[in-house]
């Protein structure tokens, strides 16, 4: 009677490390160039009005790849378990001589078809100097439904306290964990 339990919680615990084993764990990177919106009155530089103001950025489409992805890792999108961002970064490419000192604070939503839009990332009191700012992830925001989607949506919301450089571009990296089991 003992062996035949030992026997049966060698067989659970092995079923479960094979299970785990057959997880497919991997990083999914994307990059987009956006241009910063024009401010009325476009000034770069000129301070404005004490508390500044917000600066909100139209939505644009980032393509998934889900199937290229399901394909390679030979899963399907009802065996995903999770999609969540690892990382956010933006950066400034161009005027060569523009930083974020423009900038107060920034959030980044995603949106996708039948999905609301949901805050995933931000930073608040930027740093003076910069031309490169890592977002903070929201913790525990599963992004599976927007994943599975041909294409998501990103929406930037600025608080700024000075007028951009007119065409400022900004270069979007964000990194996403993708995990998928194909026994689920």
């Amino acid at each position: 009677m003992c062996l035949t339990g030992a026997a049966l919680l060698l067989i659970v615990t092995g079923c479960s490390k094979i299970h785990d084993f057959a997880n497919i764990n991997v990083d999914i990177p994307y990059n987009q160039q956006i241009t910063v919106p024009q401010v009325a009155g476009d000034t770069a530089g000129v301070p404005l009005p004490a508390g500044g103001a917000n600066l909100p950025f139209p939505a644009f489409p980032v393509v998934t790849n889900v199937q290229q992805y399901v394909s390679t890792y030979k899963t399907s999108t009802d065996k995903i378990i999770s999609f969540d961002l690892n990382s956010m970064v933006i950066q400034i490419q161009s005027p060569p001589n523009q930083n974020f000192d423009f900038l107060d604070s920034i959030q980044l939503y995603i949106s996708a078809n039948s999905q609301p839009e949901m805050l995933v990332a931000y930073a608040y009191n930027v740093p003076k100097g910069q031309t490169t700012l890592s977002l903070t992830a929201v913790p525990g925001v599963n992004l599976k439904n927007y994943f599975i989607q041909d294409t998501m949506y990103y929406r930037l919301n600025a608080h700024i306290n000075a007028v951009p450089a007119s065409g400022t571009v900004l270069n979007i990296a964000s990194s996403f964990h993708l995990l998928a089991n194909p026994l689920e």
